[in-house]
């Protein structure tokens, strides 16, 4: 019999170098449990300039194969990695491929597409796999003629009829339980080259499959995987991390949904962490967090702490407005248990975060940003996310019930990314604004630009509006930066929102401005709302640590505070001793990486590069007239 040729498309994320485990999953499943001989080819994509270079170099090739399998009676297959970040680019790819060769079957899978009604009939997709596509994905190239794919579980596809064509949805593919009879795609994707040098820079892998939860906005649950967990052994997990460690592969991703609530995720810590003892990789670990925290979570944490592999800890709060968690189909523990949580992880210097969602179905915009301030002086770091509505999920199926209003995600047009702007709890001024309080956010706080002047006010007692504060710095940042922004109108919420990374390069090019502005509107804010014009002088030592431009250097700065006392005081979330600020200054030396505009173009990767303090020196002793030095090499 004849190789029908396939080809398997999948993409990266922006930033995001990873071996292509799911296409190669795929390909090891077909291998071991497939009856008919295929040629299949991964094709891998790091971004759209990958995309680009494909087409002009490879892409002629392929159709000519297509044509040659085509005149010999096969059918040449074209299945497509789908997810939101690259729906986009693989719409019109597909509709590239479709129209140059419109015999050959494009077959697309993945969380995107299980709202299957949205691309068949619309699209150049002939087929969409719902749910686990491992097993019906074979089946499908194993079928030997279209009338054979209603035997395949799982598949979506057009079926012509004389009233014209409708989609026809096969039996429900029953979930794998034991997920060891999946083949490893580490069997078929090599990690390394001909000389041993990775290939790659990341994997995410996956050792569990299901979420427990049912979250109206998420595709986890009530999408593609179902809500029971499922997951590898340990014995599997082990072989193909030393593969993956062996590879030299830097960087570990879990694309688990709950890491940490499965009695086994502790295994697989002092797995990650007995490969970093002995062969010093991975250099990182990241994954989607248990949404409970619990002892076995904390020591989870903890121990990937003290291995010095833990980027961040998010506890996935979402949302603190009632109406909001009850439509969402969310409860949140309780304040008092994860406050300490959050300040007993400040203190030891782990990275923890909360993570809020803005625009679900029953918040509002004067909720959101009173649970913003609420956070700012609980956690030292919080991800706030834009609501994106994606298909297959709950709240896409109830967008008419809920009223939902939405725009296109800019760059994703037909792929169904919709930014959430309106709703039955706010109109869409309230929901234009909450966008602008997310960029203001993301440019002042997570870029490093004014994090502890945030954290100090936020701690302050009286409940002080921390988020129209931002919103006012933001304001005023992007009309002093006009002349470098192209004019943007700081009165264009989501224009600003999506400029987010051109007004934190803006700024940062000229920080004596920058820093100018903010404390002009700074003394302004304090005088109205009657807080300690101490406030001032925090101001001036995020200026020392936040990212510089140029390559690494140091500096010094002549501080009118005890600085090192109010930022190690700020960084375990506790509110610096007034006499910190009392006839107090200091001297700090900082080293900055640089990188700014070259290495970091975008805000959320500020603190990668912000400044590390390698000498302080207090002002002169008032009664001897000497000053003393105190040597400190510390990490900021």
């Amino acid at each position: 019999m004849q190789q029908r040729p396939v080809w398997l498309l999948s993409m990266d994320s922006d930033g995001f170098w990873a071996a292509p485990l799911t296409t190669g999953g795929l390909k090891a499943y077909h291998q071991q449990y497939g009856q008919r001989p295929c040629a299949i080819e991964l094709v891998h994509f790091r971004d759209q300039s990958g995309i680009d270079a494909w087409r002009a170099q490879s892409l002629p090739a392929l159709l000519q194969s297509c044509e040659q399998s085509l005149a010999a009676g096969g059918l040449p297959v074209i299945g497509f990695s789908m997810y939101t970040w690259n729906a986009a680019p693989f719409l019109a790819l597909a509709r590239e491929i479709k129209q140059a060769c419109p015999g050959a079957l494009l077959v697309a899978g993945g969380p995107h597409v299980q709202q299957a009604e949205d691309y068949l009939g619309s699209e150049a997709f002939d087929v969409i796999a719902l749910g686990e596509g491992e097993a019906s994905f074979s089946e499908l190239l194993d079928a030997p003629d279209r009338d054979a794919w209603a035997d395949v579980a799982g598949l979506a596809y057009l079926q012509h009829t004389a009233e014209g064509p409708v989609i026809h949805t096969t039996g429900e593919r029953a979930r794998t339980v034991a997920l060891d009879e999946l083949p490893s795609a580490l069997d078929v994707v090599p990690l390394a080259d001909s000389q041993g040098r990775p290939l790659y820079d990341s994997v995410a892998y996956e050792t569990s499959r299901g979420c427990p939860f049912k979250c109206a906005f998420c595709e986890w649950g009530t999408g593609a995987i179902g809500t029971k967990m499922y997951q590898f052994s340990m014995a599997r997990i082990r072989r193909d991390w030393e593969i993956i460690i062996a590879a030299g592969i830097r960087d570990m991703w879990l694309a688990d949904s709950n890491f940490g609530a499965l009695r086994e995720d502790l295994d697989k810590a002092r797995l990650i962490c007995e490969l970093k003892q002995r062969t010093g990789l991975p250099t990182s670990f990241a994954t989607s967090w248990s949404k409970k925290h619990s002892p076995r979570v904390q020591d989870i944490v903890l121990l990937l702490h003290r291995h010095q592999l833990l980027p961040h800890y998010q506890l996935a709060l979402q949302t603190l407005t009632p109406e909001a968690l009850r439509l969402s189909n969310r409860q949140n523990m309780q304040a008092n248990k994860y406050q300490p949580i959050a300040q007993q992880m400040a203190e030891a210097g782990v990275p923890i975060a909360a993570e809020l969602i803005w625009g679900l179905p029953g918040d509002n915009l004067a909720d959101f940003q009173r649970n913003l301030d609420t956070l700012l002086g609980q956690f030292p770091n919080i991800n706030i996310f834009g609501y994106t509505l994606l298909p297959g999920t709950e709240f896409y199926r109830r967008r008419d019930e809920y009223r939902i209003e939405t725009l296109p995600v800019a760059g994703y047009g037909k792929a169904k990314g919709e930014y959430v702007i309106g709703c039955h709890s706010f109109d869409r001024e309230q929901g234009m604004a909450g966008y602008f309080l997310i960029a203001a956010h993301i440019v002042l706080v997570h870029g490093h630009v004014l994090p502890l002047t945030t954290r100090y006010l936020a701690l302050l007692p009286g409940e002080l509006p921390v988020s129209s504060l931002l919103c006012a710095l933001l304001t005023d940042l992007v009309q002093a930066f006009r002349d470098a922004l192209d004019d943007l109108d700081p009165r264009d919420c989501m224009a600003v929102y999506e400029a987010r990374a051109r007004i934190f390069l803006a700024i940062l090019k000229d920080p004596a401005r920058c820093y100018a502005v903010i404390n002009q509107r700074l003394g302004d804010w304090l005088a109205e709302h009657g807080a300690p014009l101490s406030a001032l002088a925090v101001p001036a030592i995020d200026q020392a640590f936040c990212p510089r431009y140029g390559q690494r250097h140091r500096a010094s700065h002549a501080l009118p505070c005890a600085a090192t006392a109010v930022k190690t005081a700020l960084d375990a979330m506790r509110l610096p001793d007034t006499s910190a600020f009392a006839g107090h200054a200091e001297t700090l030396t900082v080293e900055y990486p640089g990188g700014v505009g070259d290495m970091i173009r975008e805000p959320d990767a500020g603190g990668w590069v912000k400044g590390l303090v390698v000498d302080n020196r207090p002002a002169a002793d008032s009664s001897s007239g000497t000053a003393s030095t105190i040597a400190v090499v510390s990490v900021v």
